[in-house]
């Protein structure tokens, strides 16, 4: 199920598969072969689809890239996989492509010529063959780390640790072919096509949505699995909450399970939820509510790490490690640690070389993320590494919880905190000039994170504070594409040149 030019559509497995040859020929023709790194950017659709499977069926190689990244930053990423063809759904990013020497065609039935539908229209109409290429145990796809710690790394990725994860999530989570799967985020972010393809092995139904329809999708086509991160999750359960309010189903027995039935659909079986910290009140409400969600958590690289699962689900923490790994943390520094035998990264991206990382399925392998794992074995993810700063007194302060704290006293969109003198705390407040409340004033600033600091440590105190009438963002470089602040960069943009206050006074 997907959309057409706005229109709600169905396709089926027949049709993709057509579709992906006639595509495949195509590209063909315009000089896509095995081993070629063909660029596909843009929003989740039919077309996103196609393109991905047109480009394994060549022996090319995909490279992923986020639709929201600045048109520069898409345009750096694709010239250094050493790209030369590119899928967009962005006229404006297409024209940058094209001045960059790379053959563009347009995702969709765009006007713009070429487009997908009319390279395949074309093929059709020539009546071109294709046989798919036997791809070996090569990499499909080529994805970027996060960004999150330093600059975004490319890297390859091979389908068989995709596949076999998938595996393993069937047999705990209770879904099969028989299942009908809802995709709205991009595309581009390795775990949606990690259940893509697994489904489209096993014959699932898929809905392809996006951010705006998901609520109307979920409500009409009742998909039995949902893919989530925290940010969408908390917007349909305020949109559950609003249904109970003006149906009168709040505080009244099974209520908010009704409520939730309305904006999810009345089939669920799981929705999964990860890639940034959920909110455990939030997990604990909509537990109450009888909605199966599941926190899972992993890296770009490594693959899954923790998982919670039916019978064994704690709000709080990440679930309890993969049954086919282990999860342990470094003894000094805290960092979680895995050992796994399905890291998702096949080789790093070395100009127009893939070259092939080993990893020892019995060595401990670092994740980059701090935590702790409690006598029951569920994992808990306190942050990244660099959310933690060290004191000269040899005391680390964990920057996220502070962080919140202050964002949620001021009203700030977003917080960032870091040392300003090499032993004192400040914090950067970020208002969103959009927002009805506007920003906070200096004395109003001033007083809630006095408050705040009541409830700290003194050595986890804020001593200055700096008040920006702006949200950081992707197009800045200080956040990533899927949202999450990039410490490093904030710190370089707004640190250096803040005008802090005192939060004294």
């Amino acid at each position: 199920m997907c959309r057409r030019g706005g229109v709600r559509t169905s396709v089926s497995y027949p049709e993709c598969h057509r579709d992906a040859l006639l595509l495949a020929a195509a590209l063909r023709r315009r000089g896509v072969t095995p081993g070629s790194r063909v660029a596909i950017h843009g929003a989740t659709s039919y077309e996103w689809v196609l393109a991905d499977l047109a480009v394994l069926l060549t022996g090319a190689v995909s490279v992923a890239l986020y639709p929201s990244a600045p048109q520069d930053r898409a345009v750096a990423t694709a010239r250094e996989a050493g790209c030369r063809t590119v899928l967009t759904d962005q006229a404006g990013c297409a024209a940058a492509f094209r001045a960059a020497g790379m053959d563009v065609v347009v995702l969709g039935s765009a006007d713009a010529a070429p487009s997908v539908v009319g390279l395949i229209g074309e093929a059709e109409a020539a009546e071109d063959t294709f046989e798919p290429v036997d791809r070996g145990n090569g990499p499909f796809t080529i994805v970027s780390t996060s960004g999150t710690l330093s600059e975004p790394k490319l890297f390859a990725v091979h389908s068989a640790p995709l596949l076999y994860t998938m595996d393993r999530f069937a047999e705990l989570y209770g879904f099969g072919g028989q299942d009908r799967l809802l995709l709205y985020l991009p595309l581009s972010h390795l775990p949606q096509r990690m259940m893509l393809y697994w489904g489209l092995g096993q014959g699932m139904d898929f809905v392809l949505s996006d951010p705006a329809r998901i609520t109307t999708d979920s409500a009409d086509l009742s998909p039995t699995l949902h893919v989530a991160v925290p940010r969408s999750l908390q917007h349909l359960h305020k949109r559950a909450q609003d249904i109970a309010r003006r149906q009168g189903l709040e505080g009244t027995d099974g209520g908010m399970a009704k409520a939730y039935a309305s904006v999810f659909g009345t089939a669920l079986k799981a929705v999964f939820v990860g890639s940034a910290p959920t909110d455990p009140a939030l997990l604990a409400e909509l537990h109450a509510g009888g909605l199966p969600v599941y926190e899972v958590y992993g890296t770009t690289e490594l693959g899954m790490i923790g998982l919670n699962v039916p019978g064994a689900t704690r709000p709080g923490t990440v679930g309890r490690p993969i049954p086919w790994g282990d999860v342990r943390t470094d003894p000094a520094t805290g960092e979680i640690l895995v050992r796994t035998p399905t890291p998702f990264l096949y080789g790093e991206v070395l100009g127009p070389r893939i070259v092939p990382v080993v990893r020892d399925p019995d060595v401990w392998w670092p994740t980059g993320d701090v935590g702790a794992v409690d006598e029951d074995g569920y994992v808990t993810v306190y942050g990244r590494m660099r959310d933690f700063v060290a004191l000269p007194n040899g005391e680390k302060v964990f920057l996220r919880s502070v962080e919140e704290s202050a964002a949620a006293a001021t009203g700030a969109g977003l917080c960032a905190v870091m040392k300003t003198d090499g032993s004192r705390l400040g914090a950067v407040l970020f208002f969103d000039p959009a927002s009805p409340e506007g920003a906070g004033s200096e004395d109003e600033c001033r007083a809630a994170l006095k408050v705040v600091n009541e409830r700290l440590h003194p050595w986890e105190r804020l001593h200055s504070f700096s008040v920006v009438a702006a949200m950081p963002s992707v197009e800045d470089g200080c956040l990533t594409e899927t949202g999450k602040p990039r410490r490093h960069k904030i710190e370089e943009i707004y640190g250096a040149g803040a005008q802090w206050l005192s939060v004294r006074g």
